[in-house]
């Protein structure tokens, strides 16, 4: 009975050890995933952020090229200029309503495309990660998906720019901002993406009035 009892002793002994290694082995996973976590995750977040920047401001490029494309709009359809006895441009109009129609269908298009980005286009190698440039592309790629998109917010605006004598180079931009939620390893992160294509131009020829007509939501 003694030398059972002393068996029974001996496995409980080596059971308690193993189940203590192996907590501790748990705790030093963790400890080193909750490390790594710290170290990796502001980089990631950075990254993420800006793939996500310029997957935006490309795919709202591509939604102005199409729409423009698909109205059959051009600079002179949005802008009237009037123009004094000397042939000179006294006045600058805009239509507020073509306007105001080509952001609403330039920003659908955008927000559904937005909300399908994943990790094909916003994935990132975890090579990048290391700070060099050679390791950039190597290693697995870390997921990162679009789990939610604000409604874009979006406004003209003017830019005259002076391309030589009496010559002038008229822009009119849409000023974008859309907030995004990511889902990154290790949890989201929200960013806001600011971005600036030209919707219309033209050269200007002649001496442009230092005032022009501004209407809600158009800044100069």
């Amino acid at each position: 009975m003694g030398r059972f009892r002393r068996g029974l002793f001996r496995k409980g002994k080596r059971y308690s050890g193993i189940w203590l290694a192996a907590l501790v082995g748990v705790g030093f996973a963790l400890l080193v995933i909750f490390l790594v976590d710290g170290a990796l995750r502001p980089a990631i977040t950075t990254l993420a952020g800006v793939k996500t920047e310029n997957r935006v401001t490309a795919m709202l490029n591509q939604a102005v090229e199409d729409t423009m494309a698909q109205e059959g709009v051009a600079y002179a359809d949005l802008v009237t200029l009037e123009k004094d006895g000397q042939g000179r441009i006294s006045l600058l109009t805009v239509d507020s309503v073509k306007l105001n129609s080509l952001r609403i269908k330039i920003l659908d298009q955008l927000l559904k495309q937005v909300e399908g980005l994943g990790s094909q286009e916003l994935g990132i190698r975890l090579g990048s990660l290391t700070g060099f440039a050679t390791a950039s592309g190597w290693g697995p790629v870390l997921p990162v998906q679009v789990v939610a998109a604000a409604a874009p917010r979006a406004e003209f605006s003017n830019r005259f720019t002076a391309q030589g004598i009496n010559q002038t180079l008229h822009q009119i931009n849409l000023d974008v901002e859309v907030e995004v939620t990511l889902l990154i390893p290790g949890g989201q992160t929200n960013t806001t993406v600011s971005a600036q294509v030209c919707v219309a131009e033209t050269l200007l020829v002649g001496e442009v009035p230092d005032s022009y007509l501004e209407l809600p939501g158009w800044n100069s």
